[in-house]
């Protein structure tokens, strides 16, 4: 997509992998650093008079999930920020185009069920985060008439990726370390490429006539971890493996009936075919 919006991009959390990836498609666009802005939020007023968007990708870092050493940390980053940020914003003369919070999948909890309509059930603390932030912006952002779209992100790999299952079956292949599953990796998921996801984020940024309040991003696909390690299998590239029982959602697959009418779904990138490119890359 020829992007030449010259609308700046301002993405909240600049070490993200998402991040990293849209501001290098897009026209205009500042990475901004969570931590920067946690001790002070005046160098957002370089924007002021300006026409902007905003993309919050700040957020406690994917390898750090479950690190709970510095809690009040952990809020500021997942939440506060977000807020602090926004109304900083609305409170200045900066003219807001567009919002995109990214959320995740795991708000829906153990539900299958993955329509932008049903109801979240989140139960784990970051999800939880994750959709009180969502309730925080959708506030906020009804009472001040801002366009804000909260993406729900499935599983995404590739780019700088350090933290998918995606990238660790492709290092453990190459260093000949066990993979560690769970339940034989016969859960399903929804793997999208990052790719596909800036895709995404940049017709919702530059196209006007797209509106949505909660869009899932995904591919519409469900891939089993043992289905995917059997093709890899079947052409030359075992993985060993290490398996734990674990309670955890059989399958989990993006509803993406809104997604298909704002952008070609079938054009993904297939995560089988992602995965056997890169290895063959490197024999």
């Amino acid at each position: 997509m020829e992007n030449l919006d010259k609308t700046t991009t301002i993405i909240i959390g600049k070490r993200s992998n998402l991040s990293s990836a849209l501001s290098k498609r897009l026209y205009t666009a500042d990475l901004l650093s969570s931590e920067s802005l946690l001790k002070s939020l005046f160098q957002l007023d370089k924007y002021n008079g300006n026409k902007i968007n905003v993309v919050f990708n700040n957020f406690q870092p994917s390898t750090q999930l479950k690190s709970f050493e510095n809690p009040p940390l952990y809020v500021d980053m997942s939440i506060s920020l977000t807020v602090r940020v926004l109304k900083y914003l609305i409170d200045s003369s900066v003219k807001i185009n567009k919002i995109i919070y990214t959320s995740s999948s795991s708000v829906y909890g153990d539900s299958s069920i993955t329509d932008e309509e049903s109801q979240p059930c989140p139960v784990s603390i970051p999800s939880s985060l994750k959709h009180l932030n969502e309730q925080f912006l959708e506030q906020i952002c009804c009472q001040y008439k801002l366009n804000l779209t909260i993406a729900r992100v499935f599983n995404m790999y590739g780019g700088n990726d350090e933290f998918s299952i995606i990238r660790k079956i492709h290092d453990c292949y190459l260093s000949k370390k066990v993979l560690s599953i769970f339940n034989n990796g016969e859960s399903v998921r929804d793997f999208i490429h990052i790719n596909n996801v800036v895709d995404i984020y940049e017709k919702l940024l530059i196209d006007p006539s797209v509106s949505i309040n909660i869009l899932n991003i995904g591919s519409g696909k469900g891939q089993s971890l043992s289905n995917i390690l059997k093709i890899l299998s079947k052409n030359g590239y075992c993985v060993s493996t290490s398996n734990t029982y674990s309670k955890e959602i059989p399958l989990s697959k993006a509803n993406i009936v809104k997604l298909s009418n704002i952008i070609d779904v079938d054009s993904f990138i297939d995560v089988n075919e992602y995965l056997l490119n890169k290895l063959n890359s490197v024999k």
